[in-house]
This record gives C-alpha cells, structure tokens and sequence, in this order.
C-alpha cells in the first residue's frame, strides 16, 4: 500500500494529512489548547464518589473534573482481593472524597462531558509503551512471527521485573534488544521524572504533557511502511530528520515542500476535508452514502441512488453494499466517528451476502489504529459495531454549532413564520397606535401578501391599522416587529434605515 504523510506546518495550527493510495484517509489537528489531551497525566483530587455509577469525578484542573471507573484506580487493580470479590465490592472501599490522585486522560472532553480518566498510568514510546506498576508484558499481535512475539515477552519479563510492565508495539519487529533496552530504560526515568514533579506539585495541576507533535506523528511513521513524508516548514523538516536517524531508511523519505500554493490545496487534501464535514458521501457507481451525528450515536445510510446495477436486484444491493463498506471504513477514520455506530446498508435477504459485507468493512478497517468491534446484524437488519474513542470527530473540531437551527440542520419554514407573523399581528387587533412596521424575508413577505392581497387591505380592515411591510435579504425565514406609532413615525424610520 502507496502510505504518504503530508503536513502542514507553517502555521500556530498543525495538520498532519495521511494518504493511502492516493486517498485521504486520516486528518490530525494540533492546536493550542488548554483542554486535556489524552495521554496528558494530572495530580488531580477526588471531588465527588458515585457508588450508582462506580466511578468518580477528579478535579485535575480543567473547567470540567474528570472522570474515573472504579476498575480504572490504581487502589482497585492492585488490592489483594480476588476479581471477583473486587466486582462485588463499592467504589467507596477504593477511594474517598477529597483524595489526590495521579491519572491519565484516556479520552478528550466532549460536550458537557469532562476528559475519561485512568489510574493506570502509561509512558509511549517509539517501539515501547512503559506500564509503572501493573506487572503485565503484551506483544503486538501484528508481529507475524509467534516465535518473534515469544522472544519479546521472554525479554521482557527479564526487564520489568515483578511490578512494572511494557508492551511492545508492532514496530518492534525486527529490532534489535540492545536498541529497545536503552528506549526502555529512557521510558522507565522518564516516569521517574514524573513521581519527582508530582510530590512537588500543587493539586490540581498538569504533571506531563507530550508537547511535541512530531513525536506523536513520528510513532505513526514507524509502524507503518510509509513512501514519504512531505513538510512544508523547514524547522520542522529539520527536526524530522533529527528524530528519524536511529530509523534505517526513513531520512531519505522525509522531503521539503518548497512551493507557493498552501501545501494541503497542492496535494487537494483542502477540498477533501470539505467534503468531510458535508452528511452526503458519493460513491463511485452512483449510489451514497448519507452520516448523521446524534448525541448517543452516528447513524449510516446506504442508498443506491443513481445506481440501477445491471443485472438483478441481489447482486446490485450486493455490490453497492460492499462499496458502501470500503468507503465508510474510511470516513470512520477519516471523520474520527467512534462510539455506538448503526450502519443500514440496502436491504439483503441471504445471510451469505451479510457475511461478505462484514468481512469486507473488517478488511477495510485493517489499517486503522482505532479499535472497531463490529457486532453483527440486528432482526431489522442494521449493523451495529461500536470504535474506540480517544479524540473528538472532526465536525466538532472544525465546525461549531448553527446559531439559527442550534445543530439540528432544520429552521422553521417560511410557511410557519408567516403564520407565526399572522398570529403576532392579531394578537395587536385592539392597540390604538395607526400602525405597525415589520421587516420580514421576501418568502415571508409573499406568503403573506399571497393569503391577503398584495396590500393587506383585507388584513388591515379586520385589525384596524395600518400594515407597513419591508423586506430584507435574511438567509433564512424571518420576522421582526421594527416598530409600532404613527403612520408618520413609521415612514420616517423606514426612510432612515432605508
């Protein structure tokens, strides 16, 4: 697979775009920002327990406290109580009111929801993830090779001794110990470093934050067979080289982008993130896609729209499925869509065809490092799979709420303000001033006119007073009593504003 990176980094915002086979895939945005970032770890204190709910509120500092599980303390993982005699038991045996802890931003603030916090600390690394205290060695199970995963947990067992742990990341394949040894140690005062900070920190505060963007993306570069890496920003193509020269062959893939036009618009990634705020996805054989945010999940249409197929009917809903599919892998990743997600693909009758569209959304998904647990077909026929979520979707980063509709993407028809105008011009049947001055849409206006007469006389007559109407370019149905007096007062205002 054809991997390219190209970021933008001229500017205070940074974009990381990450294209495979010529396709954008997936869109990073670093900003700055005093929200918590995951991965970001607080000395935060306990401010409310919740034994309903087994968790607790953290203050750590933010404008909204965190948030912990009972199973995600420290206190709860490493009592000496079996399992199951832990699930039986209260968060309140584990942690009190007004207690300090030290935690780790699992998940970002969403709405008026504060940051998932974890207990359970965890350092990453370029081929290493550092685990303090929790006794536990993982392997990638993207590592091939069973005897290679085999050697790394033996290796590691030998380094983190009883009470630490360690998980080698699929970028592990192929290295050398010695190298990972000297990442581990790195990791391991590190976390050192961090325990030292903490007993002289005041609570709440921030302890650790992973300031360098370049890290982050660089840890994306390496366990992936990237083609190039193209920057626009020589300081950052410096750095880049500097990070990337204990990795063989990565130098000689990072390139300078030298040009004038915005580095994002050369490459047309620019037109592409457009595209992904929009509801409606088109497919290449006419049929689409239709993406819906609501506040519990994200709901995907398929429709064949144009597509008319050319054979029978299973085989046209067969194949616009398994498109659909391919494509929707892709604006999970690319949208960052996570939570509860219900796709309804085209009606399929055969259990066979089901299959063959869920095996084709897990091949599609093969490549993205989120977690997605697909559940299977529901007796109407949706599917419901649920991706691990981290970051907010992109629709909340780079768009914010419509001040008219307030995000539900309808408003009010012109037909129901000019009954609304109606029923406000009524409610003024009995006042003793000559007339009234709106100032409305021209659909408003015309709907209006169009019940009464071009002149309102009938209107007029039954209320007794004078109608003076105005019309204005407002981008959606709209009405506004401008003022009220004398027929006179009225022309000279509109004469002002006019």
């Amino acid at each position: 697979m054809d991997i390219k990176i190209i970021i933008d980094a001229r500017m205070i915002e940074k974009r990381i775009a990450i294209l495979e086979n010529g396709k954008l895939v997936d869109l990073k945005i670093e900003r700055p920002s005093s929200q918590p970032m995951p991965g970001s770890i607080y000395k935060g204190r306990v401010t409310k327990v919740l034994p309903g709910m087994q968790a607790a509120f953290v203050d750590i500092g933010t404008e909204k406290n965190g948030f912990i599980h009972r199973d995600d303390l420290v206190s709860f993982q490493r009592s000496s109580y079996d399992h199951g005699k832990k699930q039986q038991m209260n968060i309140s045996s584990f942690v009190k009111e007004g207690e300090e802890l030290l935690v780790q931003v699992v998940k970002e603030e969403f709405g008026t929801k504060g940051a998932k916090l974890t207990g359970m600390l965890s350092i990453p690394g370029r081929h290493l993830v550092y685990l303090p205290k929790s006794a536990h060695v993982g392997v990638s199970k993207k590592i091939k090779s069973s005897d290679e995963r085999e050697k790394w947990r033996e290796i590691g067992q030998k380094w983190v001794g009883d009470e630490d742990g360690m998980i080698f990341r699929t970028s592990s394949e192929g290295q050398n110990d010695k190298a990972l040894k000297i990442e581990y140690d790195h990791l391991a005062r590190q976390y050192e470093a961090i325990i030292q900070q903490v007993e002289a920190a005041k609570c709440p505060s921030l302890i650790h934050q992973e300031n360098n963007w370049y890290e982050r993306i660089g840890r994306y570069i390496v366990t992936k067979s990237v083609e190039e890496i193209i920057i626009d920003d020589r300081d950052g193509y410096e750095t880049l080289l500097k990070w990337a020269e204990n990795a063989s062959g990565l130098k000689e893939k990072i390139k300078l982008y030298t040009g004038k036009e915005n580095i994002f618009a050369h490459y047309a990634i620019e037109s592409e993130i457009e595209k992904a705020l929009w509801p409606h996805v088109w497919l290449k054989n006419g049929a689409s896609l239709r993406i819906d945010h609501t506040e519990a999940l994200t709901v995907i249409d398929v429709n064949t729209d144009k597509y008319i197929g050319r054979t029978n009917r299973q085989e046209t809903v067969l194949n616009t499925n398994l498109l659909a599919a391919e494509e929707i892998a892709r604006q999970l990743r690319l949208r960052d869509i996570s939570g509860m997600i219900v796709i309804d693909f085209i009606t399929m009758k055969e259990k066979e065809d089901q299959s063959k569209v869920i095996a084709a959304l897990k091949r599609w998904l093969t490549n993205d490092p989120m977690t997605t647990v697909i559940y299977g077909f529901t007796a109407m026929g949706v599917l419901e799979l649920t991706r691990k979520k981290e970051r907010r979707p992109l629709y909340d980063v780079l768009s914010s709420k419509c001040p008219v509709c307030s995000g539900t993407g309808h408003v009010l028809s012109a037909e129901t303000i000019a009954y609304q105008l109606e029923r406000a011009l009524w409610e003024r049947r009995f006042m003793d001033e000559e007339g009234i001055w709106i100032e409305c849409s021209g659909q408003v206006a015309g709907l209006l006119k169009e019940k009464y007469g071009e002149e309102l006389n009938e209107l007029e007559n039954i209320l007794n007073y004078k109608i003076t109407m105005t019309e204005t370019e407002y981008p959606y149905a709209k009405f506004e009593i401008r003022h009220v007096g004398t027929i006179d007062e009225i022309q000279k205002r509109i004469n002002r504003y006019h």
